[in-house]
C-alpha cells in the first residue's frame, strides 16, 4: 500500500505571504516584525491540530500511521526520532528537509544538502473511527549568514530576525558587489521561509489523507 503525500515537500514554492498579526519582539537589530505565514497563538507558539474521521478500526489506524512515518523517512528523506508508541497514540519528532543548496567543495565536486530544515513534535491520538494530530515546538535551521542573523530558532522569529539583520547590513554597506550579495541572501531567506511553510502544509495534508489506500504497486 502506498500513501498519498505531496511531492512538493522538497520544492520551494513562490511566495504568497499572508498578513497576520504578531506581537513585536526585541531583536538585536531592533527591526520590526512583519507578516508571518505560520499561525501563532497568544503565547507566540505555533501549534496545528485537527481531527480526522474515517471508517477504520483503531488497530488499522495505528498501522496506517506507522506506515505513513515509514514512507516519510524512506521516500522523502525526513528524519523521525524519539519515537513513542503507546496504547492510544504515536508520538515523535519530525525534521523536514526543505529545498536544496549546492555547495562547491573544490576537487571533490558539488555537494547538495537541504537549504533549510523545519522541525516539530508530532502526536497522533487514535480512537476507533477517528484520529487527532497535533504539531508543536517548531524550530527552523538554515544556512549560516553574516551579521547578526541566527541559524536556528522559532520559525517565525528566526525569519524576521534574519531579515532585519540582512536589511541592516545592506543599508550600511557601500560596496555594490556586497549589496548584490546581500539582496540575493534576502531573497533566499524569504524563499526558504515560504518553502518551510509549504512543506509543513504538505505534511499536514499527508496526515489528513494517509488513510487513502492505494493497493497498486
Amino acid at each position: 500500500m502506498k500513501r498519498f503525500f505531496a511531492t512538493s515537500l522538497f520544492l520551494f514554492i513562490g511566495l504568497s505571504l499572508m498578513g497576520q498579526n504578531l506581537m513585536n519582539y526585541a531583536f538585536d537589530t531592533n527591526g520590526p516584525v512583519g507578516d508571518v505565514l505560520f499561525d501563532q497563538n497568544d503565547n507566540g507558539e505555533i501549534v496545528y491540530s485537527g481531527v480526522v474521521e474515517v471508517p477504520f478500526s483503531a488497530d488499522t489506524l495505528f498501522g496506517l500511521a506507522k506506515e505513513f512515518l515509514y514512507d516519510l523517512e524512506k521516500k522523502f528523506g525526513a528524519e523521525v526520532s524519539d519515537r513513542f508508541e503507546g496504547v492510544t497514540k504515536v508520538a515523535c519528532d519530525i525534521e523536514l528537509p526543505v529545498g536544496t543548496r549546492f555547495i562547491d567543495v573544490g576537487y571533490v565536486g558539488v555537494w547538495g544538502k537541504a537549504a533549510s530544515t523545519v522541525s516539530f513534535n508530532l502526536v497522533i491520538d487514535i480512537r476507533p473511527g477517528r484520529y487527532r494530530y497535533t504539531l508543536s515546538r517548531f524550530v527552523t535551521d538554515r544556512w549560516r549568514i553574516s551579521g547578526e542573523g541566527k541559524d536556528e530558532g522559532p520559525s517565525n522569529l528566526i525569519h524576521w530576525q534574519r531579515v532585519n539583520s540582512l536589511t541592516k547590513e545592506l543599508a550600511e554597506t557601500r560596496s555594490a558587489k556586497k549589496k548584490e550579495e546581500l539582496s540575493e541572501m534576502l531573497e533566499r531567506e524569504r524563499i526558504a521561509y515560504s518553502g518551510e511553510y509549504n512543506a509543513v502544509m504538505d505534511f499536514i495534508h499527508g496526515l489528513e489523507s494517509f488513510t487513502s489506500i492505494d493497493d497498486s504497486f
